[in-house]
């Protein structure tokens, strides 16, 4: 055999080996998958982050896409809709939570999760019965029934839960309450696992492996009102379901860049989307140490048509920011990823695709609504 011929055949099998692997890493299925929302979040809203920070831990991730937003009803989309089709992968209309738009309960990313022996949880700046968390566990016609949505969780077989909203769990006779019955669902929550109600008794809720950490009687405070930061909460949450040797799923969101956005208030977007990045920062740091975990951060929507048009921005000062829109708009939203399975979020698609991809690197077999 000639000189030629051996080194033709070396390159040839060197080849087919660097396929395989190549192959056989992205088919790789993560053990463990941090989703992030920031609601509303779109280009801009990140991009003014960056201009204002000069580095920001989302650009850490090498594997981004975009992803259109539009609910089954509606070229905008609203939260519900949105956040079912993040969960589920299906469209569904506005105002909808995990059904089909028929009626149908959806089957979401964590009740997958579960099937395979993971622990599961969200961590939320909004109450934990707002429309994307409850994307995450709920099944029901209409995201403002607070009090429904409430009574599901007891149900999901959530791990760990951390967001406000405690006027949604206490009976009609306690003052601040907007049940419109007598159930206790603290009360019932304590039966199933430790209930807390301020940050710093989270801190110090170590040796177990669930919680609910319900943080306000509503919404938490804005991110500049806060001791800590949604990274503070997504740690803590991390900690918690990674004692799981099955590995975990754990949603997180920084809920309140939407409602920055609808008040038009571009400081407090700013603010907020710099503390979502804590929680990115969080989850990447986890993620790079773990080597077997996929971090996934989107959106569901943008909202105030957010531009930045000539002499608005001075040195890292935004000083002339405009906003289009005090509602959601329809507008495609950044997708960025980093870890196992990465690769497959990379380009332009469908807000489904997101889901459904999720639901395929859990478990595979995904039911169609029908």
């Amino acid at each position: 055999m000639s000189f030629r011929s051996k080194h033709f055949r070396f390159f040839i099998v060197l080849f087919l080996a660097i396929t395989v692997i190549a192959s056989a890493q992205s088919d790789a299925k993560p053990k463990n998958i941090i989703f992030m929302i920031g609601d509303g979040m779109g280009v801009a809203h990140v991009t003014a982050a960056k201009i204002v920070k000069g580095s920001i831990d989302m650009e850490r991730c090498k594997v981004m896409g975009m992803h259109m937003t539009a609910s089954a009803d509606n070229p905008v989309t609203d939260s519900a809709a949105a956040g079912t089709a993040l969960a589920t992968g299906y469209k569904t209309n506005n105002d909808v939570v995990g059904l089909c738009p028929e009626g149908k309960p959806l089957k979401n990313l964590m009740e997958y999760a579960r099937e395979t022996g993971r622990a599961t949880g969200v961590a939320v700046t909004v109450i934990l019965t707002h429309a994307t968390p409850a994307a995450f566990y709920a099944h029901h016609k209409a995201r403002y029934h607070y009090d429904i949505i409430a009574d599901q969780i007891l149900e999901a077989g959530l791990d760990v839960m951390i967001g406000g909203g405690w006027d949604n769990f206490y009976p009609k006779t306690f003052t601040g309450s907007r049940r419109k019955d007598d159930r206790n669902l603290v009360r019932e929550l304590r039966k199933k696992m430790p209930v807390v109600t301020t940050y710093e008794a989270l801190t110090q809720a170590n040796g177990i492996r669930q919680i609910a950490a319900i943080l306000d009687a509503g919404h938490l405070p804005h991110a500049s009102k806060r001791n800590y930061t949604l990274g503070n909460l997504a740690d803590k949450a991390i900690s918690l379901l990674n004692q799981n040797q099955k590995g975990f799923v754990l949603m997180v969101e920084g809920s309140q860049i939407d409602l920055a956005a609808h008040a038009n208030d571009m400081q407090r977007v700013i603010d907020e989307t710099l503390d979502f990045d804590t929680a990115v920062k969080s989850a990447l740091d986890f993620a790079e140490a773990d080597g077997n975990t996929l971090v996934v951060i989107t959106a569901d929507h943008e909202t105030g048509g957010l531009t930045f048009p000539y002499n608005s921005i001075e040195g890292n000062k935004i000083v002339a920011a405009k906003f289009s829109s005090d509602n959601h708009t329809a507008a495609m939203v950044p997708v960025f990823a980093f870890g196992p399975g990465a690769e497959q979020f990379g380009g332009i698609y469908d807000i489904t695709h997101v889901g459904k991809t999720l639901i395929e690197l859990v478990k595979k077999d995904v039911e169609p609504c029908n």
